[in-house]
């Protein structure tokens, strides 16, 4: 199932909240207290992961079939690291959590296979398949239990394949729209729409008879007002028209340097449009992205910053002798959540830091077999996403919603191990 959000760089999702305060403990807190954790480890769709080890301080267990664990003896706020299962060398941590009942995302967790189903059915009404230049027909199938699943089509009758996750049978509406663009990728106008509703799909069945009458729509706009952080030129300017149900369409992406963005979005029909604006420095070593969801036809100069990235300022980019007792410090973006992913080379320890604060170590888990190799170089994307009140925020859900973040931030540097 798709996640919406565009990615200008690899973001495993270690989470740093953003907003000063004090420093962050390190990785030994967490241990001596009267406090039980009672939690679980989740992928990115919110599934649960089994057979995982969870350390708090001195105390260790590992998550049952439910991704569920409990360990009891734990001081707040407490620092816990999750251990992917040997041989591999990956190595989660959350710093200074509160929640007792914490979703721990598993960054490096493998998506589970969903469940999967096939819709389609006829397109009647509406311009003949397949489309002339520069008009799309697309499919999108929406239901709670779905992140949707959408496809162009250029016949009919039509198929989608369709996978989520929990029930085995969903039911949801199955939405047909028509729209034009131009050579730059810009949505210049919409032509039909139709949409059929109480279409439920079984886990590996087919449903044929989810036909489409498409009928023209009205149109109206929406304009935005982008500004780019400094030193970063907007690359990208996306479009997605979307629906109560979760049916959504991504109709519009052009890679144009203008922060002022008007488009037309169809009126009269229940959709709203979600809008992604992306900014890079010249070298790509950073960028910054920020969406605006919800947009009712009609909104004029929605104003959309997009935040300057947080960079890693100690140690410094190319800098050497770097253990598990130097201090990563960076600068915070407001409202975010900071993740840190330092990966080496071969079979260099991979660590992802979750903290709480604009500074971390590197976890020492030399006893666990993932000591930090001397000598080697590591890279360090440092991510931020948002906007979270703080980490046990995050931790709530484990997952981030379907169309993504209301912001993204990543920049790369690197040092060499001592």
């Amino acid at each position: 199932m798709p996640v919406r959000l565009p990615s200008l760089a690899t973001t495993l999702l270690v989470l740093l909240l953003g907003c000063g305060g004090s420093d962050p403990g390190l990785q030994d807190g967490g241990g001596g207290g009267g406090t039980t954790v009672s939690g679980s480890v989740v992928d990115q769709f919110g599934q649960p992961v089994g057979s995982r080890t969870v350390l708090i301080g001195t105390a260790s267990t590992t998550t049952d079939a439910f991704g569920a664990f409990t360990l009891s003896g734990i001081s707040t706020p407490y620092d816990v690291v999750i251990l992917e299962p040997a041989p591999a060398k990956l190595a989660t941590l959350y710093s200074q959590l509160t929640r007792t009942n914490p979703r721990l995302l598993d960054p490096f967790a493998a998506p589970q296979t969903p469940r999967t189903g096939v819709v389609g059915g006829g397109i009647v009404g509406g311009d003949p398949l397949p489309s002339s230049s520069g008009t799309i027909t697309g499919v999108s199938f929406g239901a709670s239990q779905t992140s949707a699943s959408r496809s162009d089509v250029t016949s009919t009758p039509y198929t989608l394949n369709v996978g989520w996750y929990g029930p085995t049978a969903i039911t949801g509406a199955v939405h047909g729209l028509q729209w034009t663009r131009d050579g730059n990728g810009t949505v210049t106008g919409y032509l039909n729409h139709g949409v059929t509703t109480g279409v439920t799909i079984a886990n590996q069945g087919t449903v044929t008879n989810a036909n489409l009458m498409l009928a023209a729509v009205l149109p109206a706009s929406v304009s935005v007002n982008a500004t780019a952080p400094t030193g970063h030129q907007i690359v990208e300017r996306d479009v997605f028209v979307t629906f109560d149900d979760g049916a959504y369409f991504a109709v519009s992406a052009d890679a144009l340097d203008a922060g002022v963005l008007s488009v037309p979005v169809p009126d009269g029909i229940g959709a709203r449009a979600d809008v992604t604006i992306g900014a890079t420095t010249s070298d790509e070593l950073s960028y910054s992205i920020a969406q605006l969801f919800n947009l009712s036809p009609g909104t004029s100069g929605a104003a959309l910053a997009l935040p300057t990235p947080a960079v890693l300022t100690a140690p410094a980019n190319g800098a050497s002798g770097v253990d598990t007792s130097t201090d990563l410090v960076w600068t915070p973006v407001p409202s975010g959540v900071h993740a840190l992913n330092l990966s080496g080379a071969g079979n260099d320890p991979i660590f992802v830091i979750f903290s709480s604060g604009s500074r971390a170590r590197i976890p020492d888990l030399s006893s666990r077999g993932l000591g930090l190799p001397a000598g080697h170089p590591y890279d360090a994307v440092l991510t931020v996403i948002g906007p979270y009140a703080n980490l046990d925020a995050f931790v709530e859900t484990g997952v981030i919603p379907p169309q993504g973040p209301g912001f993204q931030t990543g920049t790369l540097s690197g040092f060499t191990t001592r």
